[in-house]
């Protein structure tokens, strides 16, 4: 095995441990056999027992089922409930609910080789998925914080990706520094699993390039 390859493997291995496999005691709709097609038309249906359901699908799918998923636009279906949730503002338990399983179905997609490539090669969705930050739901926040980092510690190109989404918030949201968001957070919690979260992803942040030069200046914006 040539040490690229066998550098390669263990940066999967490593975020395959970041993501890890989330448990669910829901209800979930019976999709261990579906095809693609069929989890689609129910993304149109978004619904706490067809999120759990498709989370499960996911996580037991095949290269050619995810890719097949992902031809068929289910990255941008699940990325647009989830930009339409957080927009809600979670005032009800449901709504919070519903946000859950939905983040979770992207991390069940990023948790495989396919998902988390496809991401990486276009821009755009986590860009999308960072808007998902814009919540009162600590739960989600801390989802999405896990694959920011997951994204940083993946490749250089997923580093450079996760940075660039952290950019785009901050200007969307008229913040005045790209990490206020980390920042803001980690300062206004006691919720210790989160704040644990938090200091992973500004570690992921820093040490996710190779250059010691770029690592200082990442340090450096977080004092």
């Amino acid at each position: 095995m040539s040490v690229k390859k066998e550098g390669a493997q263990k940066k999967w291995a490593a975020v395959k441990e970041k993501l890890g496999s989330q448990e669910t005691d829901q209800s979930e709709a019976n999709l261990e056999n579906a095809e693609p097609e069929l989890c689609i038309r129910l993304l149109q249906m978004p619904s706490v027992v067809n999120y759990s359901g498709l989370k499960k699908r996911l996580e037991s799918s095949d290269d050619t089922w995810m890719v097949q998923f992902l031809e068929l636009s289910g990255l941008d279906l699940l990325l647009e409930a989830l930009d339409r949730l957080s927009g809600r503002g979670v005032s009800r338990i449901s709504d919070a609910l519903l946000q859950l399983t939905c983040i979770n179905c992207v991390r069940a997609l990023m948790n495989s080789h396919k998902g988390i490539e496809y991401i990486v090669s276009n821009e755009g969705y986590v860009r999308k998925l960072s808007q998902a930050l814009d919540t009162s739901n600590v739960m989600v926040k801390k989802q999405v914080f896990d694959l920011l980092a997951a994204l940083c510690i993946y490749s250089l190109d997923g580093h450079a990706l996760a940075l660039d989404a952290l950019d785009h918030y901050k200007t969307v949201k008229n913040q005045q520094y790209r990490f206020s968001v980390i920042m803001n957070e980690l300062f206004a919690t006691d919720n210790v699993p989160y704040m644990i979260t938090l200091l992973s992803v500004i570690n992921a942040v820093i040490l996710g390039t190779e250059e010691l030069r770029i690592r200082t200046q990442l340090r450096n914006e977080f004092i």
